[in-house]
């Protein structure tokens, strides 16, 4: 039967190319350069990212989940820094959401859509709140922004009420097209993964709406850890990455991606998740989160 495969990578967190201009500063994006300049700068590094993307080139995957946090300070130079880095990715068909940094502060945000527009695939220009969706074969890649500017000290998010309706009515459709429903989010979609301040505000609305319309799969960033958990209620899994550019000094933290393969069986979605780990040589290997798990892709006759 067929395969589609994925790589998911999440929080690039691509080199900063330039200090803020005189117009662009905003004391949240002071503190979130202090952070970048103190820390971050010497946790994310470029050789990590690239050994990670030539892993991801190994695999051929015929579609990539990016799961945000492209930039560090939101700013629109860098939003331009990583259209050009996408484009030298030569990728297949990607779907990239949005993470906190890349909407730290509210400002310029149709010029710096119209940047990544290649990947955001927004479905409707009328409802900008509306979820996104990239489709290949069997599997559609559903996107949830959950990026929202926030208070200084505070990294939440937010799907949103419209945002969740909508959600809800593309996982009905998808569902009745006989697709594999793949969820892309940034902040985690279950509690106690970070801290309340980092964490998605309407957690309990979204995974009323997986409880109700169901998915096969949710992947996430933000957290920087790859970890598998399960929607409360439910069997569906909630799986992330570390990010994708951190160095190899701590196992749990080291940059890394999800290889993921969608089998399309005759009754049900097998799907394999293994997560690739950057090692201290450079290589990257299998780490030890690998799950293989399926789910029943055949609607009930009520629903037809």
């Amino acid at each position: 039967m067929s395969c589609v495969h994925i790589a998911h990578l999440s929080d690039p967190h691509l080199p900063l190319v330039g200090l803020p201009s005189f117009k662009e500063i905003r004391f949240k994006r002071i503190l979130s350069l202090l952070s970048w300049q103190l820390r971050r700068r010497h946790l994310h590094k470029l050789p990590a990212l690239q050994a990670v993307m030539q892993d991801i080139r190994h695999f051929h995957p015929d579609m990539v989940a990016l799961t945000g946090d492209l930039t560090n300070l939101g700013l629109l130079k860098e939003f331009q820094n990583a259209r050009q880095w996408l484009l030298q990715q030569d990728l297949p068909p990607t779907l990239l959401i949005p993470g906190n940094h890349d909407a730290l502060i509210k400002e310029n945000s149709a010029a710096k859509q119209a940047l990544w527009a290649k990947w955001l695939h927004n479905r409707t220009q009328s409802e900008p709140a509306a979820p996104s969706l990239l489709v290949k074969e069997h599997v559609a890649l559903i996107g949830m922004n959950t990026a929202v500017p926030t208070l200084p000290f505070l990294a939440s998010g937010k799907a949103g009420q419209t945002q969740l309706v909508l959600l809800a009515d593309l996982l009905r459709r998808t569902r009745a097209m006989s697709l594999c429903r793949i969820v892309l989010l940034h902040h985690p979609p279950t509690q106690g993964i970070v801290s309340r301040r980092k964490g998605l505000d309407d957690f309990r609305a979204f995974q009323d709406v997986l409880r109700a319309e169901g998915a096969e799969l949710v992947l996430y960033g933000h957290s920087h850890r790859a970890q598998i958990t399960t929607i409360p209620g439910t069997d569906i899994l909630a799986v992330s990455s570390t990010s994708a550019s951190h160095i190899a000094d701590e196992p749990e933290k080291s940059a890394g991606w999800n290889a993921i393969s969608v089998h399309k069986r005759p009754d049900i979605w097998q799907i394999t998740i293994q997560h690739r780990s950057l090692m201290p040589d450079g290589s990257l290997q299998d780490s030890q989160m690998r799950r293989v798990c399926s789910a029943h892709r055949l609607l009930p006759a009520i629903s037809l």
